[in-house]
């Protein structure tokens, strides 16, 4: 159990058996600093000996990047031979050149090597606590300014950092860990459910897996249809850019906001005024519009609900559908084979577009619409489950991160 704590110079959350004030402490007190060294690709190779990263090992994890697995490995005779220690694996690591900090926070192997492009921290205290604590400091401040952000370890050392006692240091780290390891399944299983649903689209798609009515009898064969005989509408703004606002009014639409099932408003950025969205537009979007992008990132999609009175920038049309369940259609037509037909008529290549006019002669399997509604709510019902998940994982990592303002001083 966590007790609050109104005494100065200790973070306000702390386990009730620890008290007294922090140690304040520079970084290099209570740890050192080492460079990585270079090996030729004659030296790197093989499969096994001791692992060697480079940054381009690092793979992208939220805000960081986390090393994986190595792609090398050097021998000991060739460390050996250049009378180098390899890093030991209670160390955190750090990208010396980029925009970004790299931190190292998963113990990938008893020992390795880095290349000279990355340094190495290892501290004399509870390992994982200093990991958790660099997630709480904004390193940026720290990089040489040039045409790329540079960390050198003369800059590092000089980090302030407030030390509890090693116990307390341990007991932090492993309440911590528990909750990455709650993200991580989290994470886990979105990924997992995102497959799934993709694998079964396919089957879907593809009339390998077909749905029965109600009474058990089965349903008719699926029709091809050209896109252009379903559409009733196209809400089209294109060659018409309205004069947008920062103040928050009217959502103006673009790419950026799509490609999930509902649009994601938190990423919308230009608004109009009641009186632009009045005068401007030519038509306006209705209740279950398919938003579909012609410019860039073309073909991705998303669903307008009428909850939120908006807008689309003119690189996003919206398809009406005249007689098809609009839902049926959005999982249409961002099932992957079907998608990858818009992409075979792409115009451009440095900004890709697709023509309305175009499109509209693509032909699809459609069923009919019972069925339709039937494959709808199927996939709608495992949307709503990775959303679940997703809202979990959202949660957990607000959690960690107020954990961490409030845990560390």
């Amino acid at each position: 159990m966590i007790e609050m704590s109104e005494v100065a110079q200790v973070p306000q959350l702390r386990f009730p058996e620890f008290n007294g004030d922090l140690e304040e402490k520079k970084l290099d007190d209570v740890g050192s600093f080492k460079s990585g060294t270079g090996f030729t690709e004659a030296e790197q190779g093989g499969k096994s000996g001791v692992p060697f990263f480079k940054v381009s090992d690092m793979n992208l994890e939220g805000n960081q990047k986390v090393m994986v697995s190595a792609n090398n490995y050097v021998n000991d005779e060739q460390i050996a031979r250049l009378n180098y220690k390899p890093i030991n694996k209670k160390s955190v690591i750090f990208a010396k050149v980029g925009a970004a900090v790299f931190l190292e926070r998963k113990r990938i192997a008893d020992s390795f090597l880095i290349d000279n492009n990355m340094m190495a921290f290892t501290p004399t205290e509870d390992i994982d606590f200093i990991r958790q604590w660099f997630d709480t400091v904004r390193l940026s401040k720290y990089a040489q300014v040039g045409a790329l952000p540079s960390y050198n370890a003369s800059d590092l050392k000089t980090i302030k950092i407030n030390l509890p006692s090693l116990p307390e240091q341990t007991k932090i780290a492993n309440f911590l860990a528990a909750v990455d390891t709650k993200i991580e399944q989290l994470s886990k299983k979105q990924a997992l459910l995102g497959e799934y649903k993709k694998g079964l689209m396919q089957q879907i798609f593809s009339q390998a897996t077909r749905f029965k009515a109600d009474d058990g009898s089965e349903f008719p064969d699926w029709e091809e249809k050209k896109l252009g005989g379903m559409i009733d509408i196209v809400v089209d703004n294109r060659g018409k850019t309205p004069p947008v606002v920062k103040e928050r009014n009217i959502p103006l639409i673009e790419v950026n906001a799509i490609g999930s099932k509902s649009i994601d408003y938190k990423k919308v950025s230009k608004f109009v005024t009641p009186e632009t969205f009045k005068n401007w537009f030519r038509k306006y979007l209705n209740n279950g519009d398919i938003l579909f992008s012609t410019v860039g990132q073309t073909a991705v999609c998303s669903i307008y609900f009428d909850s939120v009175k908006a807008a689309i920038a003119q690189n996003i049309v919206g398809l009406r559908f005249s007689s098809e369940d609009f839902k049926f259609m959005y999982y249409l037509l961002t099932e992957r084979k079907n998608n990858h037909k818009f992409k075979r008529i792409e115009m451009g290549a440095v900004q890709p577009s697709v023509k309305v006019s175009q499109m509209i002669h693509i032909d699809f399997k459609i069923p009919s619409f019972p069925e339709q509604q039937k494959i709808a709510n199927f996939l709608s019902s495992i949307d709503n489950k990775i959303e679940q998940v997703g809202k979990q994982l959202r949660e957990s990592k607000q959690f960690k991160k107020a954990l961490l303002q409030q845990m560390f001083v």
